[in-house]
Formats: C-alpha cells, structure tokens, sequence
C-alpha cells in the first residue's frame, strides 16, 4: 500500500499579519501607558478646585512651625463641630492627594522650606485635614513674617 502525500504552501495571510499587529500594539500599549499616566499625574498640582482651603499656622517658644490644613467643609467649621456630610468614603487616593496638595501648600506660602512631618490627619465624610510641624526650624525672618498670624492665604496659590 502506498500513500501519496501533497505539501500545499499557503502565502501568509493577511488576516494572520492583522491579529499579529493588534496584537503587538496592545502589548506596547500595555507596556508604555501606565508609566506615562504615572507621569503625567505626578507632574501636576493636585486640586481642590473650588472647596474652601485653610492653611492655620503656629510658630511655638521654641522655634518649631506647625500648621493644620484642612478642605473643604472642615475648612469652614471649628473643630469638633459635628456636621452632616454626602455620603462619601475617601479611600488612599484621597489621603494621597491630601498629602502632595499640602506638601505644595506649605511650599508655596514659604512656611515650609524644607518639606515637613505629618503629626497627625483626618479623612473621613465629614473632614479632610492634615497636621504637621515643617522639618526646620523658625528663622528671625520665618518669626518676623509668621508670629502673631493665625493663617496664610491661599487665594493665589495654583489649582
């Protein structure tokens, strides 16, 4: 018994070299979007656009600056005031973005030159505050320009 065989040579399809592409830009895609959304989100300023932003400052005996910065409705309330907020749970974005908006705050006024610790903050429904003490110490000029202020404006601070 003898079996003939028969090679048939097929050219490369069109349809198959059009998956291998798609294929290839969704792989570069994948690889190259996040860094650059990455980049693009750590380049700007984070804002609050138009809620009430309050920046309270102290400068204590012994030449330490602390300051408390608050969003929103906390921007407007006294603490320990209770007040009934939109049903709403910040998760890490916001401590995050809490955390750079302040960083550019205290920077931008010139209260913090040098960067500062966080003490303590509040992110909840109702408040969204941060509390920390700058990383250097008052100057002459810092004691001059500070002493004596409750807060520092940030009407012309970049949103």
């Amino acid at each position: 018994m003898h079996i003939k065989t028969t090679t048939i040579t097929l050219p490369h399809s069109t349809l198959a070299q059009g998956c291998a592409g798609r294929w290839r830009r969704a792989l570069l895609w994948l690889l190259f979007a996040p860094p650059l959304a990455g980049l693009a989100g750590c380049s700007s300023v984070p804002s609050y656009g138009t809620m009430p932003q309050v920046l309270s400052i102290q400068v204590l005996p012994n030449q330490s600056k602390q300051f408390m910065y608050r969003v929103g409705q906390a921007a407007q309330i006294a603490p320990g005031t209770l007040v009934r907020a939109p049903r709403y749970v910040p998760d890490r974005r916001d401590y995050e973005k809490l955390q750079r908006r302040t960083a550019y705050v205290v920077a931008a006024t010139g209260y913090c030159r040098n960067g500062y610790m966080e003490l303590d903050f509040r992110l909840n429904m109702q408040q969204q505050w941060l509390r920390g003490e700058c990383k250097e110490s008052a100057t002459e000029s810092d004691i001059a320009a500070f002493a004596g202020r409750a807060s520092l404006p940030l009407d012309n601070l970049e949103e």
